[in-house]
This record gives structure tokens, sequence and C-alpha cells, in this order.
């Protein structure tokens, strides 16, 4: 057998030795592009979260302003409407019809500022400002507790791992799902649970309604933005929310947050 000639031998090594780094250079360059795509993938998901996070503080800012214009404004002019309706009042005579009138108008006013109140207070929060989460869920129980609907709130130990950070999204969280159960399901009974679970801090909130579809509420956009809105504030954390209802029975409604995730509850702040 005839060895084949050098310069054979060599070219054949030299074509071996550029197909390897021609392999070896795609894979590198698909492994560059790879990582290009994932880093790009990256900073549109945290500029989605920034925008995100940006939109919801805003909402916070305008709910504020809102509630000191429904306080120092308006309940300020109806006030004065309220003191000087007294004073016309007792210058009126004791068994006049006139009298009988000025009274009914002033249980209206004394009504429309009880809802100036209530408004404001739902628009912001000040128990949550001035005392955290718990004094303010707690508030909202007892405000939403009455003869026809019982809430309750578990799992005060776990308060402990909110974040502070965290707070206004949770809040507005069960304040969402509350309201919904008493308006939409016609429920008598929630329950609002907080537990720690893992490395994750879950919020569930339970009722004994009638219950919904989910599919079809979240198509309307007009019952499903409440929905979205949460869906929305815990994708800027990387949490998560399970509806498990149906139509026909109780809801029950999980919210799951990471407790260690430092970086993305600072976009709340």
């Amino acid at each position: 057998m005839e060895t084949p000639p050098d310069g054979l031998l060599i070219a054949t090594i030299a074509m071996l030795i550029m197909a390897i780094f021609i392999v070896i250079f795609v894979a590198y360059y698909q492994h560059r592009q790879s990582h290009h795509q994932l880093t790009v993938k990256e900073m549109l998901e945290r500029h989605r979260q920034e925008l995100m996070a940006a939109m919801f503080r805003g909402q916070e800012a305008e709910r504020r302003r809102l509630a000191q214009d429904l306080h120092d404004d308006i309940g300020t002019m109806l006030s004065v409407a309220k003191m000087t309706l007294n004073q016309l009042e007792r210058s009126l005579d004791r068994y006049s019809p006139e009298r009988a009138q000025a009274y009914k108008t002033r249980q209206l006013l004394d009504d429309t500022l009880k809802n100036v109140r209530r408004i404001s207070r739902d628009l912001v929060p000040t128990t949550l400002e001035r005392f955290g989460l718990l004094a303010a869920l707690e508030e909202l129980v007892g405000n939403a507790t009455n003869d026809q609907v019982r809430v309750q709130l578990e799992g005060h130990d776990s308060f402990e791992f909110v974040a502070p950070s965290l707070e206004v999204m949770l809040y507005r969280i069960v304040q969402e799902l509350v309201t919904n159960a008493i308006r939409h399901s016609g429920a008598s009974q929630i329950v609002i649970q907080f537990f720690r679970h893992d490395d994750e801090l879950r919020v569930a909130v339970l009722d004994n309604g009638r219950g919904f579809d989910i599919d079809e509420v979240l198509q309307n956009r007009q019952r499903g933005l409440g929905l979205r809105n949460i869906e929305s504030r815990l994708s800027i954390v990387e949490g998560h929310v399970t509806f498990d209802v149906a139509p026909g029975r109780g809801s029950r409604v999980i919210v799951q947050v990471p407790l260690e995730n430092p970086k993305l509850a600072s976009l709340l702040i």
C-alpha cells in the first residue's frame, strides 16, 4: 500500500483543523447570540417591571391627591354648609314644615360627609402609612363587617415577614379581592389568611359566595380590570396569583410573593 504524499496529508490535516475551527466558531457565535438574546430579554423584562412600578406609583400619587382634595375642599365646604344649615334650623319655628325639611337636609349632609370621608379613606389608607399593614387590614375588616357580611383576618404572626415596600401592594390586592367578594359574589363570610410557606409569603382570600367564571370576567374590560391589576402588581415582584373559582360555589384566591427579592421589591418604593 502506497503512502499518501506529504502534501496531501498536510492538506487533509489543515482541512480538519479548519473544519474544527469553523465548528468551534459557530458554536461560540451561537452561544454569544443566545447570551445576547437572554440579556436583551432580561433588560426588556426589567424595563417592563420599572414601567409597571412607575404606573402604580403614579396611581397612588393620584389617589393621594384626590383624597386630599376630597378632605380639604369638598369636606370643608360640606362642613360649612352643615353649620349654616344648623343656624338656619335653630331660627325656624320648632314645629314648622320648614324646620322638618331643614332637619332632613342636614341628615343628607351628614350622610354625604360620611361618604366623602369613607371614599377619602379608601383612596389613601392613612392607617397603613402610620401603623403598617396589619393595622390597615384590621381597619378594612372592621369597616367591611356588618349584619350581612362577616370578614376575618388570620395569620397575624406572618406580618413580620412583609417588607415595608410590599405593604401598599398587598393592601391593594386584599382590598380588591374583599370588595369583589362583597359586591359581586354575594358572600356572607370572607376569610383573609396570611402565612409563610417555604421562601414565600402567601395570602389567601376565601369566600362563600356564588363564584364566577374567571375566563368570562377577564374578558370583560370593566369587571376584569381589578383582577388584571392584581396580576400586573404581582408581576413586578415576580409574584403569582391563583384563582380557584367556579360558578355556583365559593372562591379561593391565593397570592404568592417571594420573600427574598429585595431588588424587585425596591421598585415599589
